[in-house]
Order: structure tokens, then sequence, then C-alpha cells
């Protein structure tokens, strides 16, 4: 569980860090949600081990990927756009993977 939970948190960091560095302002939500996400990881890993309920923390991030996957305004929809073919592909088969881990992490729990 521990291992899924860092995977999740990277996963996390990575897509956010690829849209905050398109700097576009429609990315802001998804960009909101998953630092709620982070937060939820941080807050489980920094109470006593008696407290954490592993099922509460992915429920709750559960719901943050649900919310960024709406359809026209979320994950499920979004490219990453360059005008250079190459970059634009390689960006996007970074992205397709980030997809991929989540949508296959979250069948998991």
């Amino acid at each position: 569980m521990k291992k899924d939970i860092q995977h999740t948190k990277d996963l996390f960091r990575q897509l956010l860090e690829l849209l905050k560095k398109e700097n576009e302002d429609e990315f802001a939500y998804m960009i909101n949600q998953l630092e709620l996400g982070l937060r939820f990881i941080d807050e489980y890993e920094n109470i006593s081990s008696v407290e954490r309920n592993i099922n509460q923390l992915y429920c709750e991030l559960r719901q943050v990927y649900i919310n960024i996957n709406k359809p026209r305004v979320g994950l499920s929809d979004f490219f990453l756009w360059k005008d250079d073919d190459g970059e634009r592909v390689k960006a996007n088969e970074t992205l397709d993977a980030i997809k991929n881990d989540l949508r296959q992490l979250f069948r998991d729990h």
C-alpha cells in the first residue's frame, strides 16, 4: 500500500508539473484538485499509524481523480500542444503514460 501511495503522489506531482508548465488559466481547476490530492497524501503521511485510514485516503483521492476527468474540461480531453511535431508527440506520450497509470491505480483501489 505504501508503494501505491508514493506512486500516486509521484503521478499527481508529474501531472501538476506538466499543467503548470503550460501556464494556461483553463487548467486552474485541475491544478487546484491535484494540489488538494497532494495535501490529502501529506496529511495521511503525517498522522500516526493508529489513526491512518487508507480506504478513506483513496476515497478522497478517487474523488480528486473523478474531478480532474470531467468531460470537455478535464484530463480526459486534455493534450499538450507544441508547434514542433516531435516535441508534441514526446510530451503527449509522457502525458498518456501518466493518465494510464492513474487510471490503472484507481481501478485497483
